[in-house]
């Protein structure tokens, strides 16, 4: 199962909703020449940090192609290509968004890339996503590196607040906040819903689900063919069955939302027994992070909360 392409990889996300007052300021700040050497843009996993990243760069480098009325990225074009491929000389892409933390030698390899004189001597973006899973030691060096950044490199962080991030960060950063109320939000995935002809598998109305995290999760339900109102140890398997294959931290994201899905349902059909809802929902989350963190037996963890419900 490959959930990084197609339309749910941020890459491919050719149209900007509900977003486009950022990359005009984005811009504004590149055409006056008052681009921050590093700019943070933070917010919740999903809501179009790095979607609208993909096209403020794809403005700066090929922007006579780009639909800047719409906000559209056109896909054919040579930059493209490159891009979405990640040879584009003039881009670095980072990310701790896996299960080995972005380590020390990865970062003094990147300060050696961007010693070296960008290509055609044109301004160079090192776009380091999920920048708050960096560990410490990373994150030291990289402050050194941008504390005194070589000519013409520009650092762009992509901060999801999924875990603190050491304060000298912030200080070095001009930070611009992605915030979706509902509407923009449940505005953004119909759009997405009906540009990509999608058949819904996720009631999206609920918890507050982000545009990005539905692509995902809905792609994942319809693979799969889960049906998210059947039987929560039954699609809690599958999905446990899923990762102990492959171990993408995405479905641990999904598992989780499942989670908050069957217990925020129970609350309303079960509002006399709602301490009791909340003991067995903490019971679960609590085992299931024991069982990514120390790798322990599924079937013990499905008999553990099948048990704890049970008697719930």
């Amino acid at each position: 199962m490959n959930i990084n392409n197609e339309y749910h990889d941020p890459k491919n996300s050719l149209v900007l909703f509900e977003l486009g007052d950022k990359l005009d300021f984005l811009i504004h700040l590149h055409k006056t020449k008052k681009f921050p050497k590093v700019l943070m843009i933070s917010g919740k996993k999903g809501v179009g940090k790095f979607t609208l990243i993909n096209h403020f760069l794809t403005y700066v480098y090929n922007k006579d192609d780009y639909d800047l009325k719409n906000k559209s990225i056109n896909n054919k074009t040579n930059f493209y290509k490159q891009y979405v491929n990640d040879i584009f000389p003039n881009i670095i892409y980072l990310s701790g968004n896996n299960f080995k933390n972005v380590k020390i030698e990865d970062i003094r390899d990147l300060k050696s890339t961007i010693l070296k004189t960008t290509v055609l001597n044109k301004e160079r973006f090192i776009v380091l996503d999920d920048i708050e899973l960096f560990n410490t030691n990373s994150l030291n060096a990289l402050l050194k590196i941008i504390e005194e950044p070589a000519k013409n490199n520009f650092f762009i962080l992509i901060n999801n607040k999924t875990k603190p991030l050491i304060q000298t960060i912030y200080s070095r950063a001009l930070e611009i906040k992605i915030l979706l109320n509902n509407t923009k939000r449940i505005k953004i995935i119909q759009a997405l819903i009906k540009k990509n002809n999608l058949e819904v598998f996720i009631d999206f109305n609920s918890l507050n689900l982000t545009p990005g995290n539905f692509l995902k999760f809905n792609k994942i339900f319809e693979e799969n063919q889960i049906n998210i109102n059947d039987d929560f140890l039954k699609n809690l398997t599958i999905l446990l069955n899923l990762y102990k294959k492959n171990k993408n931290k995405d479905l641990i994201n999904i598992i989780l939302f499942l989670t908050d899905y069957h217990f925020h349902n129970l609350k309303e059909i079960k509002f006399e027994n709602i301490e009791k809802v909340v003991e067995n929902k903490s019971f679960v989350i609590k085992n299931i992070n024991k069982f990514i963190s120390y790798n322990l037996n599924q079937n013990s963890l499905i008999n553990a909360i099948n048990d704890k419900l049970s008697n719930g």
